[in-house]
């Protein structure tokens, strides 16, 4: 039997001391069914009020967690019951009255395994703290205990502070729902970095291979520490999902900890391996930027609605930028493989019309209604902050490296902000970072955050890459099959979707036919529409296909049949040249000095 344990945590206006403690409970992991019992003692006041987050930090979309919840009820510890009311949709009212010891239980159904949520079933335990616990309205600040009862022999792996056996404490709401824990019979890989423990846990099997990994998660924290010198946690750990390719994948930050959802045969061969290690490192750049270096409004969270910024490019952004640039840093990536990559990158960026309507800024305030409520015209329309904050953590860090003659980088911005804003925890603002860049390279960077970030002006690759000694040579892929590429259409598909049009690029053929987003494509000039006639949108990204009509010409007069609300159609559309699809980074054969220093700054920071 699990004894409780309450820790003494802070006085109250009234001058109470109040005590909190939460005690997690799965008596029947088969059904779902994750238990909790909340328990306050001395709390100061006739009445409470108790919310469940609706949404979860570092995925900025509103999921009102609350509707998972069920049997709940509240009564004093002396056994009477004690009236509860829906005061909204994710609050309870408890009007304890005289009461003021207080305990609340409730049930969370938790059946969906991805990184933002929590699941439970026969095979293990996982638990986003927002999923499943609520918090006293007014007391986030409050320091709690948890209590948890693993099934059967499970064990527990969470980058909560333990203080004896099943016994976790969280100095803040914020800190419990900010450490997620995997709870069950996985296995743990240690290694250690500055004298710092770090666990790998590993839930499920594939084609993994274990010392392969820890080893290589090992260069990758050695790489970021030596950017800033210091590791700011006292234990960190990696939890890893390996699940089947149908599942929804991703991966997501939190203050000494992250969870990342991979298919189980990602592993080999290396170019499916180093989808995964590059999310590894984005996640674990994150404990730096988000975690201690974050805009001003990410934090203190208000867990009930959305949490609006403009700084998701950079937030996000830049930490892709990094998480593929530690790569190569840390040796697990070849200079010709980081290039190869980055180039993929700007092509995929350049084919989207919506980087030309939607600025970074505007990106990332609208992540609440259009990243994560993706809509048919997207493409044409939005760009993602991750993809857009990508190219500008390109640009300023070649900007930053110009600027300062090759002393200066985009690292020397990133220790200046860790040691600005970690101390006290405050968030920067536009103002904040503008002024930092400054500090940095004594080079006032208003018009550039001007035109590239609150604008849309178009960035010159090629310009910019000719300062270290880099130029872009375009083509296509199979060229020596078809050296002209494939006809430009202009449609998007869905994977395995029937082949379904996703959607439909802006002024492209497909669009001025009428091709729409849901036709069924089901022929061209009669010929079945299938795999044949399909190729993936970009190297790395399984999920969106575009059209690859190698049997046809450009200029040509095609017919594509259809089905749309379940009629089948026809519609004539003139094919284009093709836009290439394939581009590569060419190093000068003799640069110069200047670019050589250039380029070896941009790479080693």
């Amino acid at each position: 039997m699990v004894k409780k344990f309450y820790f003494v945590i802070i006085l109250t206006s009234q001058g109470y001391i109040m005590k909190l403690s939460y005690l997690l409970e799965m008596e029947s992991p088969e059904t779902h069914f994750f238990r909790v019992t909340m328990t306050i003692e001395d709390y100061s006041e006739d009445n409470m009020s108790v919310t469940m987050p609706a949404w979860t930090p570092g995925s900025y979309e509103i999921m009102d967690f609350a509707r998972h919840v069920r049997k709940i009820k509240a009564a004093a510890l002396t056994g009477e019951n004690i009236e509860l009311s829906k005061k909204d949709k994710s609050t309870w009212k408890v009007a304890n009255g005289e009461f003021r010891d207080v305990k609340i239980t409730y049930e969370v159904f938790a059946h969906d395994l991805s990184v933002h949520t929590s699941h439970l079933d026969s095979s293990h335990g996982y638990l986003n703290g927002t999923n499943i616990f609520l918090y006293i309205e007014g007391y986030k600040d409050q320091t709690a205990e948890l209590i948890i009862k693993p099934w059967g022999d499970w064990k527990i792996s969470t980058g909560l502070e333990k203080v004896g056996d099943f016994r976790y404490r969280a100095t803040n709401f914020d800190i419990l729902v900010d450490s997620p824990i995997e709870i069950g019979n996985h296995r743990s890989l240690f290694f250690n970095v500055e004298g710092k423990e770090h666990e790998i846990v590993l839930y499920g099997h594939g084609n993994e291979n274990e010392e392969k990994i820890k080893a290589d998660i090992h260069k990758t924290v050695e790489a970021y520490l030596k950017i800033f010198g210091h590791l700011p946690y006292k234990r960190y750990v990696f939890i890893f999902h390996l699940l089947s390719e149908e599942d929804s994948g991703g991966g997501l930050e939190h203050l000494n900890s992250t969870t990342i959802d991979v298919d189980r045969f990602t592993f080999a061969p290396f170019e499916s391996y180093k989808k995964f290690l590059s999310v590894v490192s984005h996640e674990y750049f994150h404990l730096w930027n988000v975690k201690r270096i974050r805009p001003a409004e990410l934090g203190p969270f208000n867990y009930k609605e959305e949490n609006y910024t403009s700084m998701l490019w950079m937030a996000e952004g830049f930490t892709n930028y990094y998480g593929r640039m530690m790569l190569l840093r840390s040796g697990l990536l070849t200079q010709k493989d980081f290039l190869k990559n980055f180039m993929e990158t700007v092509r995929f960026y350049e084919m989207q019309p919506g980087r030309l309507i939607t600025s970074a800024y505007e990106s990332s305030f609208d992540a609440w209604i259009k990243l994560y409520r993706p809509g048919p015209n997207n493409f044409n329309s939005y760009i993602s902050y991750y993809t857009k904050g990508d190219m500008l953590g390109f640009l300023l860090n070649v900007r930053m490296i110009e600027a300062t003659k090759g002393q200066k980088s985009l690292d020397d911005l990133y220790r200046h902000l860790f040691d600005k804003y970690n101390k006290d925890g405050k968030g920067y603002t536009e103002k904040d970072l503008l002024l930092a860049i400054r500090e940095v390279t004594g080079t006032d960077f208003t018009d550039f955050y001007a035109r590239f970030v609150k604008s849309t002006d178009p960035i010159d690759f090629q310009s910019e890459l000719e300062k270290l000694g880099i130029s872009i040579k375009k083509g296509f892929r199979n060229a020596e099959e078809f050296p002209e590429g494939s006809p430009y259409l202009g449609s998007i598909f869905r994977n395995g979707s029937r082949n379904t049009v996703e959607t439909v690029i802006e002024g492209s053929p497909a669009f001025k036919s009428g091709l729409s987003p849901g036709d069924e494509v089901v022929a061209i000039n009669g010929y079945r529409f299938s795999d044949r006639f399909l190729k993936p949108i970009r190297e790395d990204y399984k999920k969106l296909k575009v059209e690859k009509l190698t049997d046809f010409r450009s200029g040509e007069t095609v017919r594509i049949h259809l089905f749309r609300k379940g009629i089948l159609m026809d519609i004539e559309t003139k094919l284009e040249d093709p836009i290439p699809d394939l581009y590569e980074a060419v190093i000068r054969d003799a640069p110069t000095e200047r670019q050589k220093l250039f380029l070896d700054k941009f790479l080693k920071g």
